[in-house]
């Protein structure tokens, strides 16, 4: 081992030590788990975790909290990448489209034949609506983010959903045996330029609106890229304060420039 005779910068052993405890966590670490793990005060922490961050190595979920190496530093197993990459390039867009339009914004990704909450600033946010859990799932026919993706999915793609959707046994997944009315909600979703909620869908993924209802609106962008769909962000908001269109006309072409971004982001 290389051995000169000068002294070691404490500092920066500590935020190495940080760094380390970042990576060794996938799925990311709260500032008590870091504290508890190094035994660094939190104060110190917080320090060294900006400094991280501002040097691009670290980033914070907004959903928990909790603190993720950044893949620019550590890229993650093949399976999690395209996810954990999305929610990295999303969390300061997601920040400053709050700070622009103050509404709430989630964002989702497919998982099978559905999708999946993958980050959100409803945390963050000093409007108080109805907070779903990291890896919620949400229903892909009748959501705003579901049908966003579909509207702008490949055809290939949306076929496969569609086939296996038509094979699902749950209350949620009915739509999916109606061809002629998903395709008609297909095109005014495209014509649109972004996703709704079914009128009868009130979050929850089976259960119709009469029996489980979040009392939000939502409308959905899709991120873009060559070949398809890399997830959707949408706007909520407290359910008969706004119309789809007074929020569409106020809010959509923020929402469209902050997918765009965080497209660029992934490229």
């Amino acid at each position: 081992m290389w051995q000169p005779k000068v002294k070691t910068i404490a500092a920066l052993q500590k935020g190495l030590i940080v760094l380390d405890a970042v990576q060794a966590h996938g799925s990311g670490i709260s500032l008590q788990e870091l504290h508890a793990q190094t035994a660094i005060p939190k104060a110190t922490l917080l320090r060294l975790l900006l400094t991280l961050e501002q040097h691009g190595a670290v980033w914070r979920r907004h959903a928990d909290g909790f603190f993720c190496a950044s893949q620019a530093t550590r890229p993650m197993p093949a399976g999690l990448a395209p996810m954990e990459r999305l929610a990295e390039c999303a969390a300061d867009e997601l920040d400053s489209l709050q700070t622009r339009i103050q509404w709430p914004s989630d964002l989702a990704v497919r998982h099978e034949y559905g999708m999946r909450l993958c980050e959100t600033n409803r945390t963050t946010s000093y409007i108080t609506v109805h907070k779903d859990k990291l890896g919620f799932e949400i229903n892909m026919l009748r959501s705003a983010v579901g049908r966003a993706y579909l509207s702008f999915c490949s055809d290939d793609e949306r076929a496969e959903i569609l086939d296996g959707l038509r094979r699902s046994e749950r209350p949620g997944d009915l739509l999916a045996r109606s061809p002629a009315r998903l395709k008609a909600i297909f095109d005014d979703t495209r014509q649109r330029g972004y996703g709704i909620r079914d009128p009868g869908f009130g979050g929850h993924y089976d259960k119709s609106k009469s029996q489980f209802n979040d009392r939000l609106s939502a409308l959905a962008v899709p991120i873009l890229h060559e070949d398809g769909v890399h997830g959707c962000i949408n706007i909520v908001w407290i359910e008969g304060l706004f119309s789809v269109d007074q929020i569409a006309g106020e809010h959509l072409a923020t929402l469209k420039k902050t997918a765009a971004r965080i497209a660029r982001k992934m490229a």
